[in-house]
């Protein structure tokens, strides 16, 4: 058999109610060359049964039989990818029309070894929080040391959550394996590695979805994520995984505490919205 450009990789655990939307949203924008992998890691609330009533050939199931961490089953389905494109899609989130095309065809023309779009953040009953969210200063091509650098200086992870990246399986292979010392920035960490080794691609389209709960963005959380984002930048800068001139150095003491302030805001927000919703409904 050939090999498939594209790999869809989607980890799941406990993945309902999302999970059919997501892999809805990938069926309906998939190449016909194209694979999904679903790797199910011990789900216990009917996951693995929806798994199975699946009859499309173009996805393929791998059932685990032994309970691994998050990072640990989004590796193991990486490693499953046979296609020279990977995306790892998360079973609450989901892909927009055409959004995999317009990937696909600037990781082509480009060579590049990561290609990223904007997202649609939404909450968990669909509702839009952020219609365009992520890439801020970083749309069009550049060196992978300089998109990382940007993204650290701006105090978040600017590519955005895997839904909205594609990356070129030998790069994506060679940084395996997704981090457990930063489990909130893993999917960054892996980023720093795979930019390491070639061009990123910055799209201006909103070409995936971000599901949001109270639960994801509460205080506690968003507090543990602001710890954890300035150890792993002052670890990488460190071990040389991030480098960093001294303005951006500077400009990152000042970005991250914003970025994670405007987070909590955001939450708030969305969290007050929900509770008159529920409200309403009593």
């Amino acid at each position: 058999m050939s090999t498939p450009e594209l790999s869809i990789v989607v980890p799941v655990r406990n993945g309902m109610p999302y999970l059919p939307e997501a892999i809805r949203s990938a069926l309906a924008d998939l190449p016909d060359d194209a694979e999904i992998i679903v790797r199910d890691n011990c789900s216990t609330d009917g996951t693995a049964q929806w798994l199975a009533s699946l009859a499309d050939p173009r996805v393929r199931v791998v059932t685990g039989t032994e309970d691994l961490t998050a990072g640990e089953n989004w590796t193991a389905v990486a490693r499953e990818a046979t296609g020279t494109f990977v995306k790892l899609l998360c079973a609450d989130d989901f892909v927009t029309s055409g959004g995999i095309g317009r990937q696909l065809t600037a990781a082509r023309e480009s060579g590049a070894v990561m290609v990223a779009s904007r997202r649609r953040v939404v909450d968990s009953d669909d509702n839009v929080v952020i219609a365009s969210h992520g890439l801020g200063g970083l749309i069009g091509a550049r060196d992978g040391h300089d998109a990382l650098a940007r993204s650290v200086s701006s105090g978040t992870n600017a590519f955005g959550e895997p839904s909205a990246v594609l990356i070129r399986r030998d790069a994506f292979v060679a940084a395996l394996p997704f981090t457990r010392e930063f489990p909130y920035l893993t999917d960054l960490d892996l980023y720093a590695r795979v930019l390491a080794m070639g061009t990123f691609v910055g799209l201006p389209s909103v070409d995936a979805g971000f599901r949001i709960s109270a639960t994801s963005w509460s205080s506690s959380v968003g507090n543990a994520q602001f710890r954890e984002f300035r150890s792993w930048v002052d670890t990488r800068i460190a071990d040389g995984g991030v480098k960093l001139t001294t303005a951006q150095r500077a400009k990152a003491r000042i970005m991250i505490p914003a970025k994670f302030v405007a987070r909590r805001a955001v939450n708030e927000w969305s969290s007050r919205k929900a509770a008159k919703k529920v409200g309403r409904a009593t």
